[in-house]
């Protein structure tokens, strides 16, 4: 990567604006009694979770993360869709918020680029959604046709902006997608779901900027 400070940020979105999904399905699991450490639930859980390990680097999609979580669910009983059982849009993380607001004010240019916005929070969301006036472009994948980190993403995510991959900084949970956009020619920074306020406080360093 480059030494030079981006002016561009985009943004990935689960797992650095809102909790990941496994962190709300840990705290239902404490509400409904359920054998946490048997299931396999991210970082942030008390059990092991070797499939977490290869969505992280890309061997597995999200979606067939997921499954594995239900079908781990459903060994021990236990009949939970995420999709429709949990809000998601519950669980902002507020620092990560204040953060861009901060950028923003700061002069840096912003986008939002997510794989699976859609199948949490419904078709078209970008369209109500209460946080769209922050970003100027709001890219989902499924209106690209293929996830990241495949490069077509990143891509249509520059040409929204019409600028350049090198003019970027790409934030995201999954070193495989970070990786992704380092392919294409942009900077990347790393989002450590198990210090969430860290994370945001590396971010801004990253970028010169004055510490909220």
């Amino acid at each position: 990567m480059g030494d030079s400070i981006p002016r561009i940020i985009i943004w990935d979105m689960g797992g650095i604006m809102y909790g990941f999904f496994t962190e709300l399905m840990v705290e239902i699991g404490k509400e409904r009694n359920w054998p946490l450490e048997r299931l396999p639930l991210g970082p942030t859980g008390p059990g092991d979770d070797p499939f977490y390990a290869k969505m992280d680097q890309g061997e597995i999609s999200e979606p067939e993360y997921l499954q594995c979580i239900t079908d781990a669910l459903q060994k021990e009983g236990i009949s939970f869709n995420p999709y429709q059982d949990m809000d998601f849009s519950t669980g902002e993380r507020g620092f990560t918020w204040q953060v861009i607001g901060h950028l923003r004010d700061s002069g840096f240019r912003q986008a939002l680029l997510t794989n699976d916005a859609t199948a949490w929070l419904g078709e078209r969301w970008w369209e109500t959604w209460p946080h769209a006036h922050l970003f100027e472009q709001v890219v989902d994948v499924k209106s690209v046709g293929v996830r990241k980190p495949a490069p077509e993403p990143y891509l249509a995510c520059v040409e929204a902006l019409q600028c350049q991959p090198q003019e970027c900084l790409f934030v995201d949970d999954m070193h495989a997608n970070c990786k992704g956009a380092e392919v294409v020619g942009m900077q990347s920074f790393w989002f450590d779901i198990c210090d969430p306020d860290g994370s945001m406080g590396r971010l801004q360093s990253r970028l010169g900027v004055d510490p909220l």
